[in-house]
């Protein structure tokens, strides 16, 4: 098993490195709030490895996966939450919009629940990189490989409402009960502008059964998905670095509407607006 990327991430801790451009820009206050984050990931982060390796074929299976591949992206911390999450909810149909080791963590989790009697679970994995996409397949151990769907599809932009954000060209059409978010990649393929991840929004927006869904560690889209289902819905963990979403159904997708921007205004201090939507319950 590699060493736990969880320092490694692209994006980083909010706790950026001492001297790094980021931590230079950051006051002594919000530093600090920084390193108490860190100390807080990577507490969590050792007590997730510690109940990977507490589960003997779990382990093995992680530790099969991850054999001479390149970081990934992902933790112990997402590995244990995804394998937990799966475990305790028991969906049957699971998007994964980005594979790797997070893959082998799901379908051993949907492996032990057949075990007990449960349905056949499937994985349906995305993956817009031809080059991931043929690793994740070589990679994934035989036990686990009937409850995977690997399935390469490109990234193109797309919207909702006012939001430009990123999507796979092509998913298939499923009762999805579960999402895990962490692809694709965010650059636009038309300008490489940085946009959102728009997929789990469309998912929702077909669904009358109720989907939960884990979005990895990226501010812009964590920032729309809690425009769209609002912070009680959409929560983020800062042990985790996830925001949990949850459970919602097309019912609970909010819509902008025309608002007075008057609470907003300030006389005295600089105006900062706000976005403003709502579901036609008043809910806001």
């Amino acid at each position: 098993m590699p060493i736990d990327p969880v320092s490694a991430r692209s994006d980083g801790l909010p706790g950026a490195p001492p001297g790094s451009a980021l931590s230079e820009r950051l006051g002594p206050l919000q530093r600090l709030r920084g390193h108490i984050v860190d100390a807080i990931v990577g507490r969590r982060s050792r007590w997730a490895e510690g109940r990977l390796r507490a589960n003997p074929v779990l382990w093995d299976l992680l530790t099969r996966a991850a054999r001479g591949t390149e970081v990934t992206g992902a933790s112990y911390s997402d590995y244990w939450t995804l394998y937990e999450q799966v475990r305790t909810h028991k969906p049957v149909e699971i998007l994964e919009m980005g594979p790797g080791i997070s893959t082998v963590a799901m379908a051993q989790a949907l492996r032990e629940n057949e075990a007990e009697g449960g349905p056949r679970g499937r994985i349906t994995s995305m993956e817009e990189d031809a080059y991931w996409h043929r690793t994740a397949g070589e990679r994934l151990p035989d036990e686990v490989r009937p409850y995977v769907e690997l399935l390469h599809s490109p990234k193109v932009d797309g919207f909702y409402k006012c939001f430009r954000g990123v999507q796979y060209e092509s998913i298939p059409d499923r009762p999805y009960d579960f999402v895990f978010s962490d692809g694709p990649e965010r650059h636009s393929p038309v300008n490489g502008d940085k946009l959102f991840d728009l997929d789990l929004i469309h998912v929702v927006r077909r669904s009358d059964r109720p989907v939960r869904a884990l979005v990895d560690n990226h501010y812009l889209t964590f920032y729309v998905l809690q425009k769209v289902f609002g912070p009680k819905l959409a929560r983020y963990s800062v042990p985790h670095r996830l925001l949990f979403v949850g459970p919602v159904t097309r019912a609970d997708v909010r819509f902008l509407r025309h608002e007075n921007f008057l609470p907003d205004l300030r006389l005295a201090r600089p105006t900062v607006f706000r976005l403003r939507m709502s579901r036609s319950d008043g809910d806001s």
